[in-house]
């Protein structure tokens, strides 16, 4: 099947979108392409930057973490006296009554028209399937009408006209690493074809390193499926970078647009497991933004076919990487579920999409969780704990001539590796190599702690797990606090 022609339709809505800017690279060559890739298109969507901004005056932490320096200054510069704007206080309302955030929001900007005189570009009953049901529906309308007044008044068309130059490198960056190794022919090959979707990456200039999957599908099922990528790496010159370390992330978007669905027609047959499994990671899940069973089991899903991509293209070693990295996240079933899906692609002559092996992943899930309890109880029993700490965790009135941080462990530890995690003027700053002692069970870091301040770090955390026992078992995350006393008077005053 050729994607040829697939994306004609999304042409025509980028030239509406930012009429005057340059937002979307060239079209790539077909030629350059795989035989059945899909057309990839990279653009910077208004619409994107539009609900970003609005969200980040809102409050909304995931959109308030801009890497581009001079785009977050210039957007300050602009913006900053529209806090009190009736979309941003609207916003601020459904993320606090609603939970609109992070997916929600940039699953609406794909639903919009555009950002000239934004409307929606489908009715919204029956609600439709590619729009997060936390938008109700008369604030949806209310707020992409007060989104067009905010539009006019904070004069937003200019903004993006005076960047049109970073939007034009940004996409032109993109785009150039995506066409050299990004291998969209896996898509229609892995899960089935989808002959009626194009594919957009969308670089999302205020999201930091917060990525989303999305799509959009119109009444005569035309699909456009969405990576929309934050920018989190700068060159020399403070412009966006993009290397092939992202890849995965964008291979992960995309994934939501076909995992997602699967989870979801049978969401009533994962029900009792999925519950089962979130209770004994839901804090982990929930420091990642993934507040219930449904959303842990799409993850998972997506996860794990990505772990596949990675695979198929970069091999086995990286495949188990990519794994570890997972089971630090909290998907401790990640190595036994890509596994299942190696046997999904070694039977592709009775299951010829991933939907047809849905059987299959629902039984996994199921038996996983049966079982899940006791290798919780047996992986507890070996995971290391702290036996004591100097300064005691929670201490209020620590000397500040203290030179040392300890800790003991209740058991030996694997030499040579810890993450202490934290930054900022609050995390001590070390004064020398930490080490840990002949036995292995207390570790030490010479530090400077200022009188009278607050001091917090964590041991081990989501992204880094280098305490671990000599067995290789993590220490589960601890956050440390205390508090230095203030320097006594005639000490002030010599």
């Amino acid at each position: 099947m050729s994607f040829t022609n697939l994306f004609i339709a999304g042409l025509l809505l980028a030239a509406a979108l930012l009429p005057g800017v340059t937002a979307a690279a060239p079209e790539p060559s077909r030629e350059s392409q795989p035989p059945g890739a899909p057309v990839l298109r990279v653009m910077v969507d208004p619409r994107v930057e539009l609900l970003s901004l609005i969200f980040q005056l809102a409050g909304n932490r995931e959109y308030s973490q801009p890497k581009v320096d001079s785009y977050a200054k210039d957007v300050a510069a602009q913006f900053d006296a529209a806090h009190d704007h009736p979309v941003v206080r609207l916003a601020a309302e459904l993320r606090h009554t609603r939970g609109v955030s992070y997916d929600a929001v940039m699953g609406m900007a794909v639903h919009l028209t555009d950002t000239e005189q934004p409307q929606l570009r489908t009715a919204l009953t029956p609600w439709p399937e590619s729009l997060d049901q936390r938008w109700p529906a008369p604030s949806a309308s209310n707020f992409v009408h007060l989104a067009g007044q905010f539009v006019r008044d904070a004069r937003f068309p200019e903004f993006l006209q005076s960047h049109r130059e970073l939007y034009a490198t940004t996409t032109s960056r993109l785009q150039s690493l995506l066409d050299q190794h990004a291998h969209l022919e896996w898509f229609p090959a892995y899960f089935g074809e989808r002959s009626q979707a194009a594919f957009t990456v969308i670089p999302a200039l205020l999201n930091g390193g917060n990525c989303y999957g999305a799509h959009f599908k119109d009444s005569a099922g035309h699909e456009e499926l969405f990576c929309l990528l934050g920018v989190w790496q700068t060159d020399a010159a403070g412009l966006p970078e993009f290397t092939e370390s992202m890849l995965p992330t964008v291979v992960h978007e995309f994934c939501h647009s076909y995992a997602n669905p699967i989870i979801d027609r049978h969401e009533s047959e994962l029900q009792a497991a999925g519950q089962k499994l979130f209770r004994s990671v839901a804090a982990q899940m929930r420091s990642q933004a993934y507040g219930n069973a449904a959303t842990m089991l799409r993850e998972s899903l997506v996860r794990a076919c990505t772990v596949r991509y990675v695979r198929q293209f970069s091999g086995a070693e990286a495949a188990s990487r990519a794994i570890d990295r997972e089971q630090k996240r909290g998907f401790l079933w990640m190595r036994e579920l890509s596994d299942l899906l190696g046997d999904y692609e070694t039977h592709r002559e009775t299951c010829r999409t991933l939907d047809d092996f849905a059987p299959r992943l629902v039984a996994f899930f199921s038996e996983y969780a049966e079982g899940f309890a006791e290798r919780s109880q047996a992986l507890a029993a070996k995971q290391p704990k702290v036996s004591s700490m100097s300064p005691a965790n929670g201490a209020t009135a620590v000397d500040p001539g203290q030179k040392e941080i300890k800790v003991v462990f209740d058991r030996p530890m694997r030499d040579a590796s810890w993450s202490m995690c934290g930054s900022g003027p609050h995390c001590p700053n070390s004064t020398g190599q930490a080490h840990y002692d002949a036995q292995r069970t207390t570790w030490t870091v010479p530090v400077a702690l200022k009188p009278g301040w607050d001091y917090e770090f964590s041991l081990n955390c989501e992204s880094y797990k280098g305490f671990q026992s000599e067995d290789g078992v993590p220490l589960e995350s601890v956050p440390v606090t205390f508090h230095t006393a203030d320097l006594p008077k005639a000490a002030e005053t010599r």
